[in-house]
């Protein structure tokens, strides 16, 4: 009889592909919303205009196998949710200390309304992913217009895309859609959300006092760990985040390295992001080492200006280190079971003298 050795046994989730019903022509039509965003801005001879309506695309990774009316409520719902998030941190952006606000309460919210709603993962991870960078973007009131249109513009492209594919290939299924309800302690999403907020937050409010150029990386490493169900699975992913953030940014610097044009770096971000949505599903750890190239060519192709590859390489792995680091305090008070009902008690205590001072 074999037996396991006890340290491999504990590290096996860094190299376990777990099953998946995941058809590969969703991916596919995944890579076809982004990359229409950004060919389409490249051949208008506006590339930064292409990166931004790929934000409103990532409306597509909402898919559900819900009946083809649910699915595309849900779809329009989730889009307009990421405009408002991205619309908002932009109005915002004005002031670092502002900027963080919003995108706590972003956050917040973000979560509240997705744990109350039910809705599958990636839950809230995209809503606050577009308000951390647009909560870092150069404020200028006139081209928020812009910003806001061609958010909203590839968000329209992802729900189209995905009504075509509904209507030719992925056929409604009938499946039984949660009712959205709140567990019998009520306040365990109002506690677990104001958590969220306060590190994202903080995320912003770090980077901006260590005068980091890009610092919604933090964010994003941030929220990207606290997808876990349970405080192990968040231990799991920041190991998968911080090694896969490694493998990630050797692939980028050999990309780089050959200096290739925006066309090409726009084909490799479009095949990148077919490879991401085979693998995220499988493993986690994988799909990081091909998501951290596709983030630094997604800035670069979006970019007027040639950043040297060192620098994006050193700056995207210190981001991703701390970002991880913020994401596991915030899951060891999020799955801190003790932690979450005295803060509870809390609210229930204030809530109720409320109340009293009312009447």
């Amino acid at each position: 009889m074999r037996v396991q050795n006890p340290v491999s046994q504990r590290f096996q989730y860094l190299l376990e592909f777990k099953q998946t019903e995941r058809k590969w022509h969703f991916p596919f039509l995944a890579a076809l919303c982004i990359g229409s965003c950004l060919f389409i801005g490249y051949f208008l001879g506006k590339p930064a205009y292409g990166s931004l309506s790929s934000l409103g695309a990532l409306t597509i990774l909402y898919f559900t196998s819900a009946p083809i009316t649910q699915r595309m409520v849900h779809l329009a719902i989730c889009a307009f949710g990421i405009v408002i998030s991205f619309t908002v941190s932009l109005f915002f952006s004005f002031n670092a200390y502002m900027a963080a606000l919003s995108l706590g309460t972003i956050a917040f919210l973000a979560h509240f309304l997705t744990s109350y709603f039910r809705i599958l993962p990636p839950g809230n991870f995209f809503f606050i992913m577009v308000a951390a960078m647009a909560s870092t973007f150069k404020f200028d009131l006139e081209v928020i217009p812009t910003r806001v249109g061609l958010v909203a513009m590839g968000a329209i492209l992802s729900c189209s895309l995905a009504f075509l594919y509904s209507v030719f290939i992925e056929k409604s299924k009938v499946v039984t859609v949660p009712r959205r309800t709140f567990n019998k302690r009520r306040y365990t999403k109002f506690v677990e959300s104001t958590i969220i907020g306060f590190f994202m937050a903080l995320t912003l409010v770090i980077g901006y006092l260590l005068e980091f150029k890009n610092n919604y990386w933090i964010s994003i490493a941030a929220v990207a760990i606290l997808q876990g169900r349970n405080f192990e699975h968040v231990r799991q992913r920041n190991m998968h985040r911080i090694l896969g953030t490694f493998i990630g940014i050797g692939l980028a610097w050999m990309i780089l390295w050959f200096e290739p044009e925006k066309v090409i770096m726009i084909v490799i971000i479009t095949v990148l992001q077919f490879i991401i949505e085979l693998l995220i599903v499988r493993n986690y750890g994988f799909a990081v080492a091909f998501i951290t190239p596709l983030t630094i060519l997604l800035a670069e192709t979006g970019s007027e200006i040639h950043h040297p590859v060192e620098e994006l390489m050193h700056a995207r792995l210190l981001d991703t280190v701390i970002g991880s680091l913020i994401g596991l305090t915030a899951g060891f008070f999020l799955y801190h079971q003790r932690i979450i009902d005295n803060l509870e008690k809390q609210i229930r205590f204030s809530y109720f003298q409320f109340k009293k001072l009312k009447k």
